[in-house]
C-alpha cells in the first residue's frame, strides 16, 4: 500500500482567509489540516493556482498562518500544500495532531482505512495495536 501523505491530517473546523497579493481576499472554512497542508471549503468557484497566505482561526481562538500552493480542487474542496510556516503555527498544528492522535476518532480512522500495518525501512511488516483505555 502506498501512502500519499507524510503528515497526519486531522479534522479542523475554522475560518480561513486567503490572500494571493493580487486578488480580493477569499473567505473560506477549513475542513482538515496537517503540517503538510490544509483543505478548505466555501471558496469561489474559480480559484487561481497561486501561492496563498492563509490565516486560519480555530474554534478555540488559535491563529495559524501558512504560505501554501493550491494543488488540487475537487468539487467543493480545495487542497493546499504548505510551502512556508512559522514556528508558532507549527507548534499549534503539532499540538492539535497530538491531541487528535489520543482520540478514539483517530483510532477509528486507522481501522476504517486499515492503517494498522506499517512497513519498516527494510520492508518488514510492523503490526500496530492499541489498548482500549477509553
Amino acid at each position: 500500500m502506498k501512502q500519499k501523505r507524510l503528515h497526519v491530517r486531522l479534522p479542523l473546523n475554522g475560518d480561513a482567509v486567503l490572500s494571493d497579493g493580487s486578488n480580493p481576499i477569499i473567505k473560506a472554512s477549513t475542513i482538515n489540516i496537517s503540517l503538510g497542508g490544509v483543505a478548505i471549503v466555501g471558496f469561489p468557484k474559480i480559484i487561481s493556482p497561486a501561492e496563498y497566505q492563509i490565516k486560519i482561526l480555530t474554534e478555540v481562538g488559535q491563529e495559524i498562518e501558512i504560505f501554501a500552493q493550491l494543488v488540487q480542487v475537487d468539487d467543493s474542496i480545495a487542497g493546499f500544500q504548505t510551502l512556508r510556516i512559522d514556528q508558532k503555527s507549527q507548534e499549534i498544528i503539532k499540538e492539535l495532531v497530538f491531541e487528535y492522535q489520543q482520540s478514539i476518532d483517530f483510532i477509528k480512522q486507522l481501522d476504517e482505512f486499515n492503517l494498522h500495518k506499517v512497513l519498516d525501512e527494510e520492508g518488514n511488516e510492523i503490526e500496530i495495536t492499541f489498548e482500549n483505555d477509553f
